[in-house]
């Protein structure tokens, strides 16, 4: 099962459970905020192990981290989306459901 089938069938629970509209901006800015926060996490993990390459090829690791946050913070982007308009299509269902 595909991760992004899983984001979406995740934000499509959230819809219908949670009475109510949802705050779709709001969600995506947790989104983006948890996806920096776990790329930074991982950012540093990336230092921490790449270290020893400093000594030989000092630039490998900086490029990395700088291509690592970048990466990180497109992928939290496209997974907020994805759980965005799963609670979205979760809401039209909720709405469908109490008519």
């Amino acid at each position: 099962m595909s991760l992004t089938l899983i984001v979406f069938v995740v934000g499509l629970i959230y819809g219908v459970v949670n009475p109510g509209k949802e705050d779709k901006l709001g969600l995506l800015k947790k989104a983006i905020i948890i996806g920096v926060a776990i790329t930074l996490i991982f950012t540093v993990l990336f230092f921490v192990f790449t270290a020893p390459a400093w000594v030989f090829v000092p630039f490998i690791p900086i490029l990395g981290g700088i291509v690592g946050i970048f990466a990180g913070v497109l992928i939290g982007l496209y997974f907020g989306i994805v759980f965005v308009v799963g609670a979205f299509v979760g809401d039209l269902i909720e709405s469908a459901i109490r008519r």
